[in-house]
């Protein structure tokens, strides 16, 4: 059996005797202060006998935990007081991801992560280890996985454990983004919690927004005057222009701190093909790194925002099954191609499902009416709203102004019915949805585990229906299925027989998919001397850099 790194117990240590050691202070200020139960002198001798506390389990508990990797199972041994024994096969682990934080990186450790498809969380974690041994452990999981295949059926399974030394696959460069292409996702991409740091991070900024919306309300209700809380008096106009750039500036602050935030979580980003498995590193602060192996991709989605549509780039994810993989946010952990050109992106996700990206089947033109409707329902129960606070509490200038906005939903209905489809292929279900973030999202059928088909009270009104491909993928778990939306009623029953016949014909014929010749072929044709690019592949770009 191992024990994690000495440092690890020295950490744990420290953080015990700080957190233990202050309950000690505090508990003996209380009963010697407010509740007057105990002399003065308690406070110096709860505060030491708290850290000593701390400290003690800390040891202990280091000394109690140990794991081993042998026999085809990782094993854990745990707790000081309750006892608990882990036994995980190695088959099922899906991810194997290694965190260094600042800390571990000055001493040269790692935390490791091992995920399993059970469970809502992570299913056991070494805090910390030595960063060769982190890479060895991650190593040895992916090589079981290897040898596992290769001697499926055979009874006579060798044992393995980290004395072996593992005869390493090729590692080849599958995917490095660019300082160029790193700048461009952070200008193109933007973090919704970005405006909400800004808001509530920023020193006195609550407070003026307060004011400039107070402004705002005083404009809209026409005075020739406004003013802004206390500050001197504006004109209407001057007031307007005061808001505006300042929400000018807020948005500049926000979209600047989202830039910040993509450029520290995927620096140094690369993606390598290893064996059977996908293996990324990534970030500045806060270094990742993570394997997928790619007998346990459900889902291949190509991503594209609004900005990203207009350059021609996009960005490409894998989900696995059960709990999402890595650290930080679950769209890095997910990540494959942070960002490159179309080409590019679509030429890997067809490597990964072995199959071409196919044209998208539109929607019923009654569907796009739908959205319009829907849409439009909103500005419509703003005006009525505004309307009756006008009529039964106090006078509302412009309230019928958010009818403004119908023409905006009419459009909004456009886009969104424009920017939906599905297809069926020989051996892979597409669907595609999204207007500001569109989302194409690849699923081999043998990856189906329900077909769902589901008629709203308004969708039968109009005979549509949508026709889901439930995987086990973390997407799923999080309501982003392969869903083709308000079909034809007769269309989505074939789109669901279709779905389940295909499910049963690969499941039969033990259809697996082949990820490992397509993404074998992509990178000889990047070796070849030529480029290796035929007609109608992407040229390679600089920020694909697939030279092993």
């Amino acid at each position: 059996m191992n024990r994690l790194h000495p440092i690890s117990a020295v950490g744990s240590v420290v953080t015990n005797v700080v957190r233990l050691g202050s309950i000690g202070f505090f508990a003996g200020m209380m009963l010697t202060g407010p509740l007057d139960v105990l002399p003065l002198e308690a406070v110096f001798v709860l505060a030491p006998a708290g850290a000593l506390v701390g400290a003690a389990y800390a040891v202990a508990r280091y000394y109690r935990f140990t794991y081993a990797l042998a026999g085809g199972t990782l094993s854990v041994d745990s707790g000081v007081f309750d006892r608990q024994e882990r036994e995980i096969p190695l088959g099922r682990i899906q991810n194997v991801d290694i965190e260094r934080g600042p800390v571990q990186r000055l001493f040269g450790l790692a935390v490791v992560k091992f995920e399993t498809a059970g469970g809502s969380a992570t299913e056991a974690i070494l805090n910390a280890v030595d960063v060769d041994e982190a890479r060895a452990l991650q190593s040895a999981v992916a090589q079981y996985r290897r040898e596992d295949d290769e001697t499926a059926g055979d009874e006579s399974e060798p044992a393995h454990d980290m004395a072996r030394e593992p005869t390493g696959p090729e590692q080849r460069r599958l995917y490095e983004l660019s300082t160029s292409d790193l700048l461009t996702l952070a200008l193109v991409s933007f973090r919704p919690a970005a405006p909400a740091v800004v808001l509530f991070g920023v020193p006195f900024a609550q407070e003026y927004a307060l004011r400039l919306l107070s402004a705002t309300v005083e404009t809209l209700g026409g005075p020739s005057t406004v003013s802004l809380s206390g500050l001197p008096t504006y004109s209407t106009g001057e007031a307007l222009l005061t808001v505006g750039v300042a929400a000018a500036l807020f948005a500049l602050a926000a979209w600047l701190l989202s830039a910040a935030f993509t450029i520290t979580e995927y620096y140094g980003f690369h993606l390598d093909y290893v064996g059977d498995d996908l293996r990324y590193e990534r970030g500045l602060i806060q270094q990742y790194s993570g394997s997928i192996p790619l007998e346990k991709v459900q889902t291949v989605t190509v991503r594209e925002n609004l900005l990203m549509r207009q350059v021609g780039y996009a960005a490409l994810a894998v989900e696995t099954a059960g709990y999402a993989p890595g650290s930080g946010s679950q769209d890095a952990s997910n990540t494959a191609i942070p960002l490159d050109d179309r080409e590019t992106v679509l030429a890997v996700a067809e490597a990964l499902t072995d199959a071409d990206v196919p044209a998208m089947e539109r929607l019923p033109d009654r569907s796009r009416r739908r959205y319009a409707v829907r849409y439009s329902l909103l500005p419509v129960a703003a005006t009525g709203l505004l309307l009756s606070v006008d009529t039964l509490v106090q006078t509302v200038p412009y309230w019928y102004a958010p009818l403004a906005l119908l023409p905006v939903a009419a459009l909004a209905g456009h886009l969104s019915w424009k920017h939906r489809g599905f297809a069926l292929l020989d051996h892979l279900f597409a669907t595609r949805s999204g207007v500001l973030v569109r989302s194409t999202r690849l699923v081999p059928y043998y990856r189906v585990q329900t077909v769902i088909d589901t008629r709203t009270v308004f969708q039968r009104r109009l005979s549509l229906a949508s026709v889901t491909a439930d995987t086990a993928s973390t997407a799923s778990l999080l309501g982003g299925d392969a869903t083709a939306h308000d079909l034809d009623d007769q269309r989505a029953r074939t789109v669901h027989e279709t779905l389940r016949e295909r499910l049963m014909a690969d499941l039969r014929a033990g259809e697996r998919g082949d990820r490992r010749q397509g993404l074998t072929a992509l990178l000889d044709e990047a070796d070849a001397p030529d480029g290796g690019v035929d007609a109608g592949q992407p040229e390679p770009t600089e920020s694909s850099a697939r030279e092993p």
